[in-house]
C-alpha cells in the first residue's frame, strides 16, 4: 500500500502545533501560579484540557492510519516506524521522523514546565497552610483569653 506523505506530514505538523499551543499554555499557568490567580490559573486549564482533548483525538487519527498500513500497534512502536519508513521512501521517512524528534523534545519540555509549575503550586499551597495553622493558632489563644 502506498502512503500519502502529505497526509502524514499534515497529522505530524497538527501534532506539532498542539504541542506549540500546550507549552505556551503551561508558561501561561506558570505565570498565574507565581502571582496566585487562581481564577486565571483554572482558566488556562480548562483551555489545556481542550488542547489534550485535540491531541487524544489527533492519535486515534494516527491509529486507524496504522491500521490502514496493516499495522496493530501504536506510533510509538518500532514496527510502526519500520512500516512507514517501507512504505513512505528514505525522504518522505526522513522528514516525517524529523518532525516527530521535534514533537518528543517539545512533550520532555512540557513535562519539565509541568514539574517546575507542581513545585509551585506546591510552594503555594504550603504557604497556605503555614496561614491556617497560624490562624488556627491565634484563634485558639484569643478563645483562651476569653475564657
Amino acid at each position: 500500500m502506498q502512503v500519502n506523505v502529505d497526509n502524514i506530514k499534515g497529522l505530524a505538523e497538527k501534532e506539532q502545533k498542539l504541542y506549540r499551543d500546550l507549552i505556551s499554555l503551561v508558561d501561561e499557568e506558570m505565570e498565574h501560579a507565581r502571582a496566585g490567580n487562581t481564577m486565571a490559573l483554572m482558566d488556562v486549564l480548562k483551555r489545556k484540557q481542550a488542547v489534550i482533548s485535540c491531541q487524544e483525538a489527533l492519535q486515534d487519527k494516527w491509529l486507524e492510519f496504522a491500521a490502514s498500513m496493516g499495522i496493530s500497534s501504536s506510533r510509538e512502536t518500532v514496527e510502526f516506524w519500520d512500516a512507514l519508513a517501507a512504505r513512505l521512501g528514505k525522504e518522505g521517512s526522513k522528514d516525517v521522523i524529523e518532525k516527530i524528534i521535534e514533537i518528543r523534545k517539545m512533550a520532555a519540555e512540557i513535562l519539565e514546565k509541568e514539574y517546575e509549575v507542581q513545585k509551585e503550586l506546591e510552594s503555594h499551597l504550603a504557604k497556605l497552610r503555614s496561614n491556617l495553622l497560624k490562624l488556627n493558632d491565634g484563634m485558639r489563644a484569643f478563645k483562651a483569653y476569653m475564657s
